[in-house]
């Protein structure tokens, strides 16, 4: 503001002074944005990009698709091949949103690789986990998860769950049904994590759906739940459909039932199926 009586001058002054503070803010804020693409592009890569790749010759299927709620996320997915008769494959969901979650789930994604290719048992892989990111961990973050190992030459799955909810399994003539709940805590709050580990037999058909709570979460503009019963009925009407037809299908049906209401937490949806 000027007060009267003002000089043409000092108006010229003002103008310039504001025009090149809008311009500075305008180049923070494209850098910002910039740098926030660059960083999604970084977390995208530390992903598995070759699914096909990664289960050819097995017998398995899988499909993924990941949506942060902001340009970086928290939630993550592994599918990795150890060996000719074992597939490991997880999913989970780092704590908070941003840039914070997201360095922390690079961190929870490379350790997790790592003690995949070294340890058979999911329920060993996450309370190694857990230690590991438990020993260094200012701010207190965790992560839940769902670990699945796959062997091939037992025609068997065993699952080990670390704060993170049940899994839906899709089987032929049978209705979906939620499978494997958690029996430890979510990773990296504190040392030593007790976390059991079961196991069911693979059948030709079978599909587990593994997801974020992104997708359970997910609000309509009345602040409804998108719900676990729903997810079921929607598994239900997508008998014989691939890993990919049923990733698409939930995703659409979360979409549906948000309509305008805003993302307000990372969506992912992962399907493996056996077909031998």
């Amino acid at each position: 503001y000027l007060t009267k009586p003002f000089e043409v001058l000092e108006i010229k002054a003002r103008v310039r002074s504001l025009l090149k503070a809008k311009a500075y803010a305008d180049a923070v804020r494209e850098a910002m944005a910039r740098d926030l693409r660059i960083a999604r592009e970084i977390q995208m890569g530390i992903l598995p990009a070759d699914l096909a790749a990664a289960t050819k010759g097995t017998g398995l299927e899988v499909y993924a698709v990941i949506e942060p709620a902001r340009e970086v996320g928290g939630d993550l997915y592994e599918v990795l091949r150890v060996s000719d008769s074992r597939v490991v494959v997880a999913l989970g969901d780092v704590s908070g949103k941003g840039i914070p979650a997201a360095m922390f789930m690079a961190v929870a994604v490379t350790v997790l690789r790592t003690l995949a290719r070294q340890i058979a048992e999911p329920d060993v892989i996450l309370q190694r986990l857990n230690d590991e990111l438990a020993e260094q961990n200012p701010r207190g973050m965790f992560v839940t998860l769902q670990c699945l190992v796959f062997d091939l030459v037992q025609r068997r799955v065993a699952c080990a769950g670390a704060g993170h909810h049940q899994l839906a399994v899709v089987s032929p003539g049978r209705a979906p049904r939620f499978a494997f709940p958690s029996s430890g805590r979510p990773a990296g709050l504190m040392p030593s994590n007790p976390i059991d580990c079961e196991f069911m037999s693979l059948e030709p058909g079978d599909t587990f759906v593994l997801f974020s709570d992104g997708v359970s979460e997910a609000m309509n503009p009345s602040e409804d739940f998108y719900g676990e019963d729903r997810l079921l009925g929607t598994l239900a009407e997508t008998s014989g459909a691939t890993p990919g037809e049923i990733v698409t299908r939930v995703l659409a049906d979360v979409r549906a039932f948000s309509a305008s209401a805003r993302q307000s937490d990372d969506i992912t949806v992962l399907a493996v199926r056996y077909a031998p």
